[in-house]
């Protein structure tokens, strides 16, 4: 019989990858991100990863400015973001993600706003929202790096056309460094990420993880752990399935030498 174990070892959060839904590049769908940001206040950022000519993110603090990775941060005050856009989708899902260094992003003070052809405005908060990864930084500032993922379940509302995300830091020093949007026609929800997992398919073993933590594997428990041979820098592999016991586990720090 073949068998596949995976045992998780964790002693700090994880800070990983944003996370790619499902139906992304489906038909009736659309994806901006942004990575690099090239104002930090004021003036419109534009997506460079995914390309979008419609999106734009505008921070609205006076005292934002870009740090040396390009980020928008505010020692003196909370940044407040807003997201512009307009879409030909009948939209029914929207699926947001923030990444950010140092302090929290308020989840809970989170808005989407619409405006139908009536000219009514309606203020719409997220369905869903969670934590996807976070990793205790270094350095003597310390702090915690973040991606939050929240969702807007709208089959009830669905809308087309222009409308405004707004997002506000919890209090300052928050450095925004990354966002990302996805939006789709139909609603499916996004599942929350697992620090590790391992499915099987056929003959392969596909091995997916947060953060970046090493990947290493055991044959027995008793004779230690090995560092997984090409796991570094990369969050995913597709190993072949062994006919003895494997056991998975994710460790800090940089690959044993």
């Amino acid at each position: 019989m073949k068998k596949l174990i995976c045992f998780l070892t964790l002693n700090a959060p994880v800070f990983g990858q944003l996370i790619t839904p499902s139906w992304r590049g489906d038909e009736g769908t659309s994806h901006a991100e942004w990575d690099v940001f090239t104002e930090a206040k004021f003036a419109p950022n534009f997506p460079d990863v995914a390309v979008d000519e419609d999106a734009t993110l505008t921070c609205r603090t006076s005292s934002a400015f870009l740090t040396s990775g390009r980020n928008i941060y505010s020692f003196q005050a909370p940044i407040s973001m807003q997201l512009d856009d307009t879409t030909g989708l009948l939209v029914q899902n929207i699926f947001l993600q923030i990444g950010a260094l140092g302090s929290e992003v308020d989840t809970a003070g989170i808005q989407l706003i619409v405006e139908n052809d009536e000219g009514e405005v309606s203020v719409i908060f997220p369905t869903r929202n969670f934590v996807g990864s976070e990793e205790a930084l270094n350095g003597e500032n310390g702090g915690m790096g973040t991606i939050y993922g929240i969702q807007w379940d709208l089959r009830e509302m669905p809308f087309t056309g222009k409308y405004t995300i707004l997002f506000d830091a919890a209090s300052s020093s928050l450095s925004l460094d990354r966002v990302s949007l996805d939006l789709s026609g139909n609603y499916l929800e996004v599942a929350r990420p697992r620090p590790l997992q391992v499915r099987i398919n056929s003959g392969d073993v596909t091995v997916s993880w947060l953060g970046s933590r090493r990947l290493q594997s055991s044959q027995s428990l008793a004779n230690g752990w090995v560092d997984v041979p090409g796991a570094e820098g990369v969050n995913q592999m597709i190993l072949p399935l062994q006919k003895t016991t494997t056991f998975f586990r994710l460790k800090e720090g940089k690959t044993a030498e």
